[in-house]
């Protein structure tokens, strides 16, 4: 199967936070079969790989030079409903779902709208915000596993905050539950969760909030409390807006990132002895 490919490529360029790191092949598999020959192949050859979608919640460092990477984001995919029904794959950005639903006068995406995920990343990691996760309206799931594709119903899986149980699964496209709701409000809605979020995030190359809140404590509110606020190591540093975002504010390197990540846990679990867990996937 002749897949498009690069080797020793950056593939920090494919992250929100674009820390450099080489790896040793990237594949860009422009369809559902050639994703899933890809997955099997590697498996099967027992090399390590990444699955990569939009990279907002990834980072990777030196130790990557022995991955591969399966790139989705040139993937074809597709949004269709039938009637309060929306399915879609998991290559699709949040963002566009939201819109074919607006469009459509469904609701069920505003908040979620805004993160900057594919479908397939937000399920894997039970991505939320507002109070609210993606498996929420979650009916089921198309996956590839052990050679098989087929479909699991939501109540067969386990959705905690911000995991699942999915990492050996390959999610392949979804269906949600929607409802019926006048456009202009979904839109309304959209905007108002859009300017919040606007006025709280920082801007900047980041990979949002980095790591989990705790059962008790925001991350943010325990790392502020150490005074980290525009703490920086080379060019990384924690914001000055919100304290659990970390910034790639002049060519960071992977090193300074984890040299900050240290430091971070170290003075929370000194002061409070609480150790602090990234929600960043790191490699």
């Amino acid at each position: 199967m002749d897949i498009k490919s690069s080797t020793n490529d950056d593939i920090g360029k494919f992250t929100t936070m674009k820390i450099p790191a080489k790896v040793k092949k990237i594949y860009y598999p422009k369809n559902e079969q050639e994703l899933v020959f890809l997955y099997d192949y590697l498996l099967d050859n027992n090399i390590k790989f990444v699955i990569l979608g939009n990279g907002s919640n990834t980072i990777f460092t030196k130790k990557s030079n022995n991955l591969v990477i399966i790139y989705t984001k040139f993937i074809k995919n597709h949004i269709s409903k039938r009637e309060n029904i929306v399915s879609v794959s998991s290559s699709v950005m949040l963002s566009k779902l939201y819109r074919y639903c607006q469009e459509n006068s469904l609701s069920g995406f505003e908040k979620l709208a805004s993160i900057p995920a594919t479908v397939g990343g937000a399920i894997m990691m039970n991505a939320g915000c507002f109070g609210e996760n993606i498996c929420d309206n979650l009916l089921s799931i198309k996956v590839h596993h052990n050679r098989k594709t087929y479909w699991i119903k939501k109540e067969k899986l386990n959705f905690g905050y911000r995991n699942s149980n999915l990492n050996d699964y390959l999610i392949l496209s979804a269906k949600f539950s929607c409802h019926k709701k006048d456009k202009c409000e979904i839109e309304q809605d959209y905007i108002k969760y859009l300017s919040i979020r606007f006025v709280k995030q920082p801007k900047g190359l980041s990979s949002g909030s980095f790591f989990k809140n705790t059962p008790t404590y925001s991350a943010g509110e325990l790392i502020e409390k150490c005074g980290l606020k525009g703490f920086t190591v080379g060019g990384a540093k924690v914001s000055e807006k919100h304290a659990n975002f970390i910034i790639n504010f002049n060519n960071s390197t992977s090193e300074d990132i984890l040299k900050l990540i240290k430091i971070i846990k170290k003075n929370v679990c000194q002061k409070f002895k609480i150790n602090l867990e990234e929600e960043v996937k790191i490699y």
